[in-house]
Parts: structure tokens; C-alpha cells; sequence
């Protein structure tokens, strides 16, 4: 089975292993991703802020391990409600969930916003051309018009940078089944292939044939995700919601009390939540529902005590346990059954209310955005001197690229070598975004630093 190139246990090399442990073929995918680099990585990479070291707030590893913990959850209740699906693979599951957020770059959402507008010119952020268009009419005026996106860049993860022993020798990634790798793919489209969801997208132009052997799918039309995917988007719309709720009041940005007590702040906040930039109009069943659930929060401010404590894991209980069920299966559909679909997104617009769009947030992420930026153009100075972006050679200059940064080399080395319909200067400049992606935030800081001349310690 797993030597069929179409089955859902097919890996890209063609290789079907033997595991001493008796593990499948999804189960070592799982194993895969948790030991991977990029996983590691996740441990220094924002969540949604940054907070003082006595906060403790999730950073994204922390996050994906319990997006695994609800994704297993949800199929566990699943299996127990109509018994063995067989689009449904609890491993296949659990590798999507922890590999769901490795594309994130530093500094969260302010950091992929940046490094997309770096690289697509002002007309196409705004006039978005479809693949074919790309393909034959490339825009002189953008770097990259397929862009960065956290999603994409995930799947360009698992599917090219990261390296496993038997996909060393080529841009292989980690050479996962196509169940596990199709999993990952929340929007298994390309850039500008769904109106329906236009900023967002699953795969680079570059990792077109990826998504294509992933899904089975034309990949100029906008794809269903697997059944797999649709319970890991499930579970990660969870786990954000309520783990980054119980981080916020912990540190007293999010007054759960108030709106417990239903205070203005309630009020305020219904207002901001059905705005056109939020979630628009809500039905009365919905906003009664959320004050319905606005009785289990607690009825006093987080001071660390053993109440406090035992107050809060009663929350977080309350909350997963409402959650993780309210699905169904209609089909190949996971179902999310009203009101607790939009109560999800309610949630979450807590955490744009009282933090992201908050003035503080705010200007500690242009400056992140603006360290992005001057990364990028001090990489790309050095690459496009190398590499003679733009000149008459197409062979690499060897003293400059001795001067190169070892992961960057690394990362344009891999998008040369990969087999895509990029042209020379995108391929560099994939390889730039692809080594600033791989960035912790607490090593982006330090790489602006030494490329602005700021390191003090001015040593090797």
C-alpha cells in the first residue's frame, strides 16, 4: 500500500520504511516533526506578545503541543461517536497539529505581514493575479508575487527545508505520508485562488507540484482540506482561544471578572466584536450565548492564589470540554455546530480587543516589523552580490558567498536546487525569506543588531 504512489501512506522518495517499534507510517511523521529543528525552534517564537520573564505566556511550541493534545481529543470523541472513519487517522492528526504553526516567522502575524509586503510590490498586495497570470507574465516590480505566508511557509517546512536522514540529498523536507502532509493544509490553494479567503493561502508558486501530489487537487482551483486538516483547524481555533485568554487574565490585560459582572466593558466589547473589520453582525442566539458564557469566568482578578489557580484550570476544563465536542461529521465535512463555531471566533476577538489592537502591542510591532525589514535588506544586499541578481553571470561569486551567513547559504541552495518555474532572482529571494523565517525572535533582534552595528560586544 505504501509503495502506491496515490495512497495516503506514499512518501515523495518513494521509500516505505520498516520501524523496529511497530510504529505507522503517520505515527512516524508525528515523531518526524517533534524532533525536527524547526519544531525546536518554536520555543522562541511569539504566540501573540512577548511578556515580562514572570508572565510565563504560550510562545508557539507551547501552543502546538496542546493543539495536538485537542486535535487527539477531537477524534477520540469522534471515533466514539460514529465508530472508524477512514478519512480519519489520529497520528496523521496529531504530525499536522504539532507542525500546523512551524511557517510562523519571527514576532507572529506584525512578522509575516512585514516580510510579504517586502516582497510583493504595492499594486499586487492590492490587485492579487492568479498563478497562470504569474507564471507566464512575471511582475517586474515584485520580488516574490506569490508572497510569505505563515501556512505556506509551514508546508515549505515539512515538504523542502527541514532535513530527515533518508531526504538529506534532496529538498525533501521531511518526507512525510501524503495523509500527514495533506493534513498540515489548511487552504490547499495557491495564492489568490479563493475569494472567499484572499489572504490566505497553503502553498508558495515554487511548491505548486507539493500541493498537488498532497491533495490530489488542481492546484488553480481552491481545494477542500482532508478531514484530518479540517479537525487540526479545529483544534488550533481551540486552543488559541482558550489558552491565549488564560494567558491574558493571568497577566491582567483581559478582565474576565467584568465581564462576568457585565460591565460596560462587556458592552464595549459587543460593540467592537460585530464591527465590519471584526465578525460583523451576530445573531441575538449568539450574543446570548456568550453572555450565557461570561457566567463561567471567574468572578475576581488572577493573584496567583490556590482559588485563582483552581478557578482558572475550572475555566480552561469548562471551555475544552464545550468545545472539543461540538462537531460532527457529514461526509468528508467536519461540521462546527452553531452557536459554538462563532463563540470560538467571539473569543478570540478578546484577544484583538484588549491586546493586539491595543496602542502598546501596536508599537512594539512596528518596531518588530521594522527589524524585519532591515534584516532583509542587509541579507539582500550581501545575496544579490553574490549571486549577481540583476548582472550579466549566473555563476555565484565564491569569496562573497564565503561571507554569507551558513543557514542563509543553506536556505538559497535548497530553492536553486529545487525543481520549480521560479527564475534565478526568485529563487534567492525565496532563500532570504526562507532563512529569516527560520528565525527565533530573540535571534532576529540579535541578527539587526549585528547587521546595524549595535552589537556592543563587537566578538565573533
Amino acid at each position: 500500500m505504501g509503495d502506491d504512489p496515490i495512497s495516503p501512506l506514499a512518501r515523495r522518495s518513494g521509500k516505505r520504511e520498516t520501524d523496529i517499534s511497530s510504529r505507522s507510517a503517520t505515527r512516524r511523521d508525528r515523531d518526524r516533526v517533534l524532533y525536527s529543528e524547526a519544531f525546536r525552534r518554536l520555543g522562541g517564537v511569539t504566540q501573540v506578545a512577548l511578556g515580562t520573564p514572570t508572565m510565563a505566556l504560550h510562545n508557539r511550541l507551547t501552543h502546538s503541543l496542546k493543539v495536538e493534545q485537542v486535535g487527539v481529543s477531537i477524534f477520540s470523541y469522534l471515533k466514539a461517536l460514529s465508530g472508524d472513519h477512514e478519512d480519519l487517522d489520529e497520528d496523521a492528526i496529531a504530525a499536522a497539529c504539532l507542525a500546523h504553526d512551524l511557517g510562523h516567522p519571527p514576532f507572529g502575524h506584525a512578522g509575516e505581514e512585514a516580510l510579504d509586503a517586502l516582497v510583493v510590490c504595492a499594486q499586487h498586495r492590492q490587485d492579487k493575479r492568479p498563478f497562470a497570470v504569474r507564471k507566464i507574465d512575471p511582475c517586474n516590480h515584485c520580488k516574490l508575487e506569490d508572497g510569505f505566508e505563515g501556512n505556506a511557509q509551514s508546508l515549505r517546512i515539512i515538504a523542502v527545508l527541514a532535513v530527515h536522514r533518508d531526504s538529506a540529498d534532496a529538498p525533501l523536507g521531511l518526507d512525510l505520508t501524503r495523509a500527514s502532509l495533506a493534513a498540515t493544509i489548511k487552504y490547499p490553494w495557491l495564492r489568490n485562488a479563493s475569494s472567499e479567503k484572499p489572504k490566505k493561502w497553503g502553498a508558495y508558486d515554487c511548491d505548486a507540484e507539493i500541493l498537488k501530489w498532497a491533495t490530489g487537487a488542481d492546484i488553480e482551483v481552491p481545494a477542500k482540506p482532508t478531514l484530518n486538516a479540517q479537525v487540526m483547524d479545529w483544534a488550533d481555533d481551540i486552543s488559541y482561544a482558550v489558552h491565549d485568554i488564560e494567558d491574558f487574565y493571568r497577566s491582567g490585560q483581559i478582565p474576565l471578572d467584568d465581564y462576568k459582572a457585565k460591565t460596560h466593558t462587556l458592552a464595549q466589547f459587543l460593540e467592537y466584536a460585530q464591527t465590519r473589520d471584526a465578525l460583523g453582525q451576530l445573531s441575538k442566539e449568539t450574543t446570548d450565548a456568550f453572555d450565557g458564557l461570561c457566567e463561567f469566568f471567574p468572578r475576581a482578578r488572577f493573584a496567583g492564589q490556590t482559588e485563582d489557580l483552581a478557578r482558572l484550570d475550572r475555566l480552561r476544563g469548562f471551555l475544552l470540554g464545550r468545545f472539543i465536542p461540538a462537531v460532527r461529521i457529514e461526509g468528508s465535512d467536519l461540521m462546527r455546530v452553531d452557536p459554538d463555531r462563532v463563540l470560538i471566533e467571539l473569543l478570540q476577538q478578546l484577544i484583538w480587543f484588549h491586546i493586539i489592537h491595543e496602542p502598546t502591542l501596536a508599537n512594539i510591532q512596528i518596531g518588530q516589523q521594522r527589524v524585519l525589514r532591515e534584516i532583509f535588506h542587509g541579507l539582500e544586499e550581501v545575496a544579490t552580490n553574490a549571486y549577481h541578481i540583476g548582472g550579466a553571470s549566473d555563476k555565484p561569486d565564491a569569496h562573497s558567498l564565503r561571507r554569507l551567513p551558513y543557514g542563509l547559504t543553506r536556505t538559497i541552495e535548497v530553492s536553486r536546487q529545487q525543481e520549480s518555474n521560479y527564475t534565478q532572482s526568485q529563487r534567492i529571494y525565496r532563500g532570504i525569506l526562507d532563512y529569516i523565517a527560520g528565525l527565533s525572535d530573540s535571534e532576529a533582534y540579535h541578527l539587526h543588531a549585528v547587521l546595524k552595528g549595535r552589537e556592543y560586544a563587537g566578538h565573533l
